[in-house]
């Protein structure tokens, strides 16, 4: 595989971890930007190193059942992440709620807390998965293509959190929080219609 094509393939996988990474960060309560980005980073990048290289190694038993279900497992995953975030966006304030802060919603919880990411990395990186079963089956090298999916989609993860903190500072914290799960939600769709053969 060229070079040209390794990177060609590692910006195609990262996007959907970068649209997350924006959405993600447009809900953020925690103030924590640069801890936020290193933690994506690290989960979306590690994730998309990792799977291509088990559906590289095991793709005799897996390209099937990944080819199969994987888009169906990625629109599950951050449709519930992302439905999530639009509820608390959009749910009415608790008389508690407008006590606090002038009437400020409820900090939600971390989106990029370690165990809050592995959902997200995991449904993000399901093609990559497909990606190495594929790889495995045209008698391509695995450990190039997956380094660079894995750097890339690091970057593009970081520099997600980076936009969505910038953009989130413009607009009241629901409403970014509504408008981050509404993202999510239609990079889970996206996925879903790409594979069914619509997009």
């Amino acid at each position: 595989m060229s070079s040209a094509a390794v990177l060609i393939l590692a910006v195609s996988v990262s996007i959907d971890a970068f649209a997350v990474s924006v959405g993600g960060a447009l809900c953020d309560r925690t103030g924590r930007c640069r801890r936020n980005a290193v933690n994506a980073a690290a989960f979306f990048g590690t994730f998309q190193i990792v799977m291509p290289l088990i559906g590289y190694f095991a793709a005799t038993l897996l390209a099937g059942v990944v080819a199969a279900v994987d888009h169906w497992l990625a629109f599950l995953l951050l449709g519930v992440v992302g439905g999530q975030m639009i509820y608390e966006g959009i749910r009415p304030e608790s008389e508690e709620e407008r006590r606090k802060e002038g009437g400020e919603c409820s900090c939600p919880p971390d989106f990029f807390a370690p165990k809050a990411l592995f959902i997200p990395a995991v449904a993000t990186s399901l093609d990559a998965l497909a990606v190495g079963a594929s790889l495995a089956f045209a008698g391509t090298g695995i450990w190039l293509p997956a380094a660079a999916m894995g750097i890339v989609t690091a970057l593009a993860s970081a520099s997600g959190v980076l936009l969505g903190r910038k953009l989130g500072t413009l607009a009241g914290e629901r409403i970014m929080m509504a408008a981050g799960g509404t993202a999510i939600v239609l990079i889970g769709l996206k996925i879903l219609l790409e594979h069914t053969g619509i997009l």
